[in-house]
């Protein structure tokens, strides 16, 4: 998530099949993400350092939530720490509730997390 990183370092969180959810596409611990894998829907929410958009991966059609968190907001904040420990805690976690990380990449602003898509929405709504 650093700035000084080459736009499009992508890294994927390869998790083997579960009950839950089935990680899209990219099979291999080499896989890279980006963008452009992505058709990119409405927007979910919206919070301090991005949005949430419904997304599907174009080859295998899976359906995502797309978490877009800004790096500068990260960075004037001072939470680059906490974010990357989020995407370490959760990309280990593996429960029918709790949603799943299924991957994540960044590019040169903006870093995504891609998680497995809940279509009942919120719990506090």
């Amino acid at each position: 998530m650093d700035s000084k990183h080459e736009p499009s370092k992508e890294n994927n969180v390869n998790a083997p099949n579960c009950d839950k959810a089935e990680a899209p596409g990219k099979s291999s611990k080499n896989a890279k993400w980006q963008l452009a894998d992505f058709d990119i829907g409405r927007a979910l929410g919206k919070g301090k350092f991005g949005s949430v958009y419904v997304a599907r991966e174009k080859k295998s059609k899976f359906i995502v939530a797309l978490k877009v968190l800004f790096k500068d907001q990260l960075e004037s904040a001072q939470v680059k720490h906490q974010v990357r420990r989020e995407i370490e805690i959760q990309s280990h976690l593996r429960h029918k509730n709790i949603l799943r990380l299924f991957g994540y990449f960044h590019d040169e602003k903006r870093v995504y997390l891609i998680l497995e898509y809940a279509p009942g929405g919120e719990l506090f709504k």
